[in-house]
């Protein structure tokens, strides 16, 4: 079987490939999670435990901004590209989906008032008393802060909880990385001490992982620590997997890989509640080992497929709730004429498919007419201190 694996010369590229690919797959497994009908998919165990998995997104996220940029900042201006640089991956995209969003409020409004909608028991319509959307959660959507626990629930765009999270845990990596840059192990075990008493905190706090709104930042940073330990504990081991003979390197990981996918599958099945809290260690071991992109799983996932699922994973991530609703509309006004069970059986699953196509599509759409030209416009943006002068000084 190794045989027919090509191996490329192993440690001279920084891109992760498997770790990419995972981002792209578990974009689709959120998909899944917040689709609103039935199917068998969607109501497995695995998917209904799986808000721990947007962890595994933290994580990665601490990993690859410690990997990349640990020893790059130097003063105030490298903080600021910095920033300037991630408010530019993630504001345009988050802007362009609360207005989606925003529409389609106000398209809520306007068909309560013709008629074409009838009011639900306990439906409270945006922008009205007692609405969780109103002006001022499209505020905070606007500012970013709608995930430090100034809103009462998700508003407008669910996901986008998150980017709001790890826009803050941005400034917390900042300060780590200026102030008190980690070196030594002591540090790390420091990071690691914050990450377990942060999840200890949210332990006594929440009844699972499903935090969002009010202690999403602390989440965030507890997942990106982990990433950084990750980050540091790849850089040490790196030369010593380096020296490993193809062979030995390939048979190892793989043992390796197709272990921590088991552990971590039964952890998210088994492990719902509670014990999602003691998620750190699933965390560390998955980031730490598809790094070396060394096994057979790491192979497969390095796949095109799943490098192309990754580059729009940003976009799956921000427009899936907003499709996963129409679907749901369009399956209850129109499959249901022809079938009242129309998500019975097999009917959820294939419009589970097809709405993972549709998906799929848009995302590439966002990717390429929102996305990238939307944070290329940011980043060409000057700042009033760095524009040239209108007249020239005599």
């Amino acid at each position: 079987m190794t045989a027919c694996i090509k191996l490329k010369p192993y440690g001279q590229s920084q891109y992760f490939a498997a770790l990419d690919g995972f981002r792209g797959l578990l974009a689709l497994f959120v998909a899944i999670y917040h689709t609103i009908w039935f199917s068998h998919i969607n109501s497995l165990t695995f998917f209904n435990n799986g808000a721990v998995i947007i962890d595994l997104f933290f994580a990665l996220s601490g990993f690859l901004m410690f990997y990349l940029y640990d020893g790059k900042f130097n003063n105030d201006s490298d903080a600021k590209a910095f920033i300037k640089k991630r408010f530019a991956r993630l504001y345009p995209l988050h802007l362009f989906m609360f207005v989606i969003f925003f529409g389609f409020a106000i398209l809520r409004l306007w068909a309560h008032k013709v008629g074409i909608a009838s009011h639900e028991m306990g439906e409270i319509l945006p922008f009205t008393a007692g609405a969780k959307e109103g002006w001022g959660s499209l505020l905070s959507h606007l500012t970013l802060t709608h995930a430090i626990g100034l809103n009462n629930s998700l508003t407008f765009n669910p996901p986008a909880w998150t980017i709001s999270a790890e826009f803050f845990t941005y400034f917390a990596f900042l300060a780590i990385m200026l102030w008190a840059r980690p070196k030594s192990l002591l540090n790390f075990l420091t990071l690691g001490a914050i990450a377990l008493a942060i999840y200890a905190m949210l332990y006594q706090l929440k009844p699972n992982m499903d935090i969002t709104y009010d202690y999403a930042v602390l989440r965030c940073m507890a997942g990106f620590f982990i990433g950084m330990i990750a980050a540091k504990a790849y850089r040490e081991l790196k030369p010593k997997v380096q020296v490993m003979t193809s062979k030995t390197r390939i048979y190892t990981f793989s043992i390796l890989e197709v272990g921590i996918i088991l552990a971590s599958t039964l952890f998210i099945i088994f492990c719902g509640g509670k014990f999602q809290f003691f998620v750190a260690p699933f965390l560390l071991a998955f980031i730490l080992i598809f790094a070396f992109d060394g096994g057979i799983i790491s192979r497969f996932m390095s796949r095109k497929v799943f490098r192309y699922l990754a580059k729009i994973s940003y976009s799956t991530y921000m427009t899936h709730v907003i499709i996963s609703i129409a679907f749901s509309i369009l399956g209850n006004t129109v499959l249901s004429h022809f079938s009242q069970n129309w998500d019975a059986g097999w009917g959820g699953d294939l419009w589970l498919m097809i709405y993972l196509c549709v998906v799929i599509g848009v995302s590439h759409l966002t990717y390429h007419y929102v996305e990238v030209p939307g944070s290329k416009l940011v980043r060409e943006l000057k700042s009033p201190s760095s524009a040239k002068p209108l007249t020239k000084s005599v």
